[in-house]
């Protein structure tokens, strides 16, 4: 039997992806920075960093075991001086074992979970309820983790924002998925957090005493990054004199820019564009394609291109603009992305002074108590996918003679 595992290849573009940072201390970066750059305290040459990363990798994309990555390593260590950093020498063998077993540990274990996390939200449709579950294998488990074990939330409750695992450093823990029927039926109740992210209070467990390293979720952080909070990041300049986070922010604007995200994505992206200290970057994603029925009558009115495609500004304005008196609540972020694909009804807008600038479609998703999901969509050209300009929620409002209605 082969001890090699399958090709995870989210895994291995979250590991591969990330951009190297020579640092002194693991915390000269702050959580989310962590999963757009890598970093091993005490490897401030980038040789070394070069070579722990290229390892990494080369673990995850052949499915190499550990021991492999082990003699790279410690391969490497021989070959240019470095024991572990601060003053550690070749004889501390002990020291040199914990540490190659962490370096992979925590890598390893961020980059699986980016998989499973991405795997979980493609299911949201059918299993939206997420189960927080303690490794029983570990013998000495932290009081805070085993109080969540079994504990229940929606896969976008605030709460995996904060704790999804792992949750420190040697973390096992995990998390199984449900359907709402099976949920009900084993007889679970669905936990709400509150607005900070942590759990309902239970006795005797301080939420507080988690490691503040850890109380963030790198899979999230890498699907849906708010850059205008990694301060650290933008301080640090790469080689050619530009700063990391120009770096990390092109990286990711190229990755989205090919990536159709489903509706759980979507919604958990949404919700982040909506917090208060979201800064709109212009990155545009791929937030839908329109169903066969309804692409086949756009294309007779010239439309060559399925996809549907979104600036964060745009869905900030529809979403998280305070302001925006036609603002979405996120109670509807679910159906507003399924309004992208199916839409109830589809209007062009025919005034001259549009056709000018592109031709402009208008997404209509009828919804309770007369009010209905507008998504405005310029086309700049046939060779172009549409893109949405603004959305909102608001009265019905198609009467005008102006909209002409393809379906």
């Amino acid at each position: 039997m082969s001890d090699t595992i399958p090709y995870p290849e989210i895994a291995h573009q979250f590991l591969e992806k990330k951009i190297n940072v020579p640092t002194d201390k693991w915390d000269e970066l702050k959580w989310g920075e962590h999963a757009h750059a890598f970093t091993v305290a005490h490897s401030n040459e980038a040789a070394v960093l070069d070579t722990i990363h290229g390892l990494l990798n080369q673990a995850i994309k052949d499915g190499i075991p550990f021991k492999d990555f082990r003699d790279g390593l410690l391969d490497m260590m021989s070959a240019k001086g470095w024991y572990g950093g601060n003053g550690h020498t070749k004889d501390d063998k002990r020291y040199i074992n914990w540490r190659i077993g962490l370096i992979y540990d925590v890598n390893m274990r961020c980059a699986y979970e980016a998989e499973h996390y991405r795997n979980r939200l493609i299911g949201t449709d059918l299993r939206p309820i997420w189960v927080y579950r303690h490794d029983p294998a570990v013998t000495n488990p932290r009081a805070e983790h085993l109080a969540l074990d079994g504990k229940a939330f929606r896969y976008d409750d605030a709460f995996w924002n904060t704790y999804n695992p792992p949750n420190g450093w040697g973390c096992r823990c995990y998390v199984t998925t449900m359907s709402e029927h099976e949920a009900e039926k084993a007889g679970m109740s669905v936990e709400h957090s509150d607005d900070s992210g942590n759990p309902p209070d239970m006795a005797g467990v301080d939420w507080n005493t988690f490691d503040s390293t850890w109380k963030y979720n790198p899979a999230r952080e890498a699907l849906a990054p708010n850059f205008s909070t990694y301060k650290n990041l933008a301080k640090i300049k790469g080689e050619d004199g530009k700063s990391i986070l120009s770096h990390v922010t092109e990286s990711y604007r190229k990755a989205m820019d090919t990536t159709k995200l489903t509706k759980g994505e979507f919604n958990v992206l949404a919700k982040r564009i909506n917090k208060k200290d979201y800064t709109p970057q212009n990155i545009l994603y791929q937030v839908g394609n329109l169903d066969a029925e309804r692409f086949e009558v756009m294309q007779e009115t010239g439309v060559t291109d399925c996809k549907i495609m979104a600036s964060d500004k745009a869905l900030y304005h529809g979403i998280g603009d305070k302001n925006a008196k036609q603002r979405i609540p996120e109670s509807l972020f679910e159906a507003l992305y399924d309004s992208f694909s199916t839409p109830d009804t589809i209007y062009e807008n025919t005034e001259p002074n549009i056709k000018e600038d592109g031709r402009e479609f208008h997404f209509v998703k009828n919804m309770d108590g007369g009010k209905i999901l507008k998504t405005v969509l310029k086309q700049l050209s046939k060779e172009f996918a549409l893109q949405i300009k603004t959305m909102g929620y608001i009265e019905y409002d198609y009467n005008n003679k102006k909209y002409k209605k393809i379906w």
